[in-house]
């Protein structure tokens, strides 16, 4: 017998979580006759939360076809070219994460091994200084890719999105889609006759919402997953941290592309700018500071004065089982993070990403299902293991949270790359991997990390050919920066608000 084919599901969640999913699936599968019913539970979101994404949402909402300048006009989001790190007691060296390669090819080969000899031999200019993305950051300015860019190398984008507005944005989308809204306080699962799959959920007024397939967008507390009985693995063991400062401070009169990380004795707090105001985040251990001493701290390191200050525990870890029965667990619901590198919407949309790509034609879904699985499993480990990798090699001025972050756990995965990158200065890169090469190096070689030893090949080629090339890198990322609109001018002329 042929099973029924899917056409009802039922997205159960609240803010950017349940949006996205809702109208992604519907984009995606409308025209096939899927329904999407979206049973929204109340926003915990508060006035200074973000979504600070990563490049690949640049790429979905094309896929969206949402208006990129309507959307940051409406939200009062920006661009961001990456993240800066640096240590507030200055004792440290500053590096920056760029959206972006890092060099370009030189004889055809990798640049990564050419800046290595050069280093040893007495270069001076830092790995970032080859980065054309980071080199527009830091002047504050946007980077619109030509052909002469394209030719350079990758470079990508991301978006500070104010969560509250990007959540209304992407409500008022889904609905325009055909997506069903229902609001309700809270759900009841009504399972079928096996216990083991949903049949619905009942809302405030006791209505019965059906489905096929069901999907858990609700955060962390993850209802109906936990009415599944789905366990949860911790990844406490790999972060120092247990607390999270988050707060509002008045906007930067010219708004930088990017996001600053300061590292402090205690933790680390992140400057997180859009049009509405600066979003700041700050982790730190309950069992060395209070909540109360963590707020004046992060004014102090802000140097900004704080208002609409929360603090919630951080807790890392995902379902032991992401898809059950009839049921996916998406975003939060599925896994939590910390929050260095801002993965939240990343792991959102890689779930969305392999939930389509293995969406059941029919009832009978068991390897699509038992694949799904084993794909979010992975996918969210290495998420966890570049976060991971800023803490196990930070080299902050000791401290006992820098020191217990050092010697925090690792995944095996993670040990082999730190060693063959510290070895060779190449990155084993693992199936299901979100972060790009030109990451890893970046992260690495910011920490200190600097490699013993490189590829012999590049020696065939010429010191001479070496230094022109690193010449002509240079001067064409000097002169492609100065030829570019600031990012505040792109925001007031060409982010403007929907007719």
């Amino acid at each position: 017998m042929t099973a029924a084919k899917i056409d009802q599901v039922v997205i159960v969640g609240r803010d950017v979580s349940l949006w996205l999913a809702a109208s992604v699936i519907r984009s995606a599968l409308g025209s096939n006759g899927v329904k999407v019913t979206a049973v929204e539970l109340p926003s915990q979101l508060c006035e200074h939360d973000v979504c600070a994404s990563q490049p690949a949402l640049e790429a979905l909402h094309h896929r969206l076809r949402i208006d990129e300048a309507a959307l940051l006009a409406a939200t009062g989001g920006v661009f961001s070219l990456g993240q800066n790190f640096v240590d507030a007691s200055k004792a440290t060296p500053s590096f920056f994460h760029a959206y972006g390669t890092y060099g370009a090819p030189i004889d055809q080969k990798a640049f990564l091994p050419f800046w290595l000899m050069a280093r040893h031999s007495g270069l001076q200019a830092a790995f970032e200084d080859f980065s054309l993305t980071a080199a527009a950051a830091k002047h504050g300015r946007m980077l619109i890719p030509d052909a002469a860019t394209e030719t350079y190398g990758r470079t990508d984008y991301a978006y500070h999105l104010p969560a509250r507005g990007y959540a209304r944005w992407l409500k008022n989308l889904a609905i325009r889609r055909g997506v069903t809204a229902i609001e309700s306080s809270a759900v009841r699962v009504v399972f079928d006759a096996d216990g083991r799959s949903i049949a619905a959920v009942e809302g405030d007024s006791g209505n019965r919402i059906e489905g096929q397939l069901f999907i858990d967008a609700a955060g962390s507390d993850a209802p109906l997953m936990s009415a599944l009985g789905v366990k949860r693995e911790t990844w406490r063991g790999y972060f120092a941290a247990d607390r999270q400062l988050a707060a509002s401070a008045a906007p930067f009169s010219s708004i930088p592309p990017y996001a600053e990380v300061r590292a402090w004795s205690g933790g680390w707090l992140s400057l997180i700018p859009d049009r509405t105001r600066t979003h700041v985040v700050q982790v730190y251990s309950s069992s060395e500071r209070s909540d109360e001493e963590a707020l004046q701290i992060a004014s102090g390191i802000a140097g900004l004065p704080l208002h609409d200050a929360s603090v919630t525990t951080s807790d890392p870890g995902r379902l032991q089982t992401a898809w059950v029965g009839n049921c996916v667990a998406l975003g939060a619901a599925a896994c939590t993070f910390d929050a260095i590198h801002g993965v939240d919407v990343q792991a959102l949309q890689l779930g969305l990403a392999h939930l389509l790509s293995l969406f059941p034609a029919g009832g009978e879904y068991a390897a699509e299902r038992a694949e799904y699985n084993r794909i979010a499993r992975q996918a969210f480990e290495r998420l966890r293991d570049f976060q991971s990798a800023f803490y196990v090699t930070n080299r902050y001025p000791r401290s006992s949270f820098w020191t217990r972050a050092r010697s925090a756990g690792r995944s095996a995965e993670l040990t082999h790359k730190i060693d063959t990158f510290r070895a060779r200065g190449e990155v084993p890169l693992y199936e299901n991997e979100s972060f790009a090469l030109e990451s890893w190096q970046a992260l690495l070689i910011g920490q200190g990390i600097v490699p013993e030893s490189y590829d012999p090949a590049i020696e065939r080629t010429s010191p001479e050919t070496m230094k022109h090339e690193f010449r002509r890198i240079l001067a064409f990322i000097k002169d492609k920066v100065q030829e570019q609109t600031t990012h505040d001018f792109y925001l007031e002329n060409v982010c403007t608000r929907p007719r």
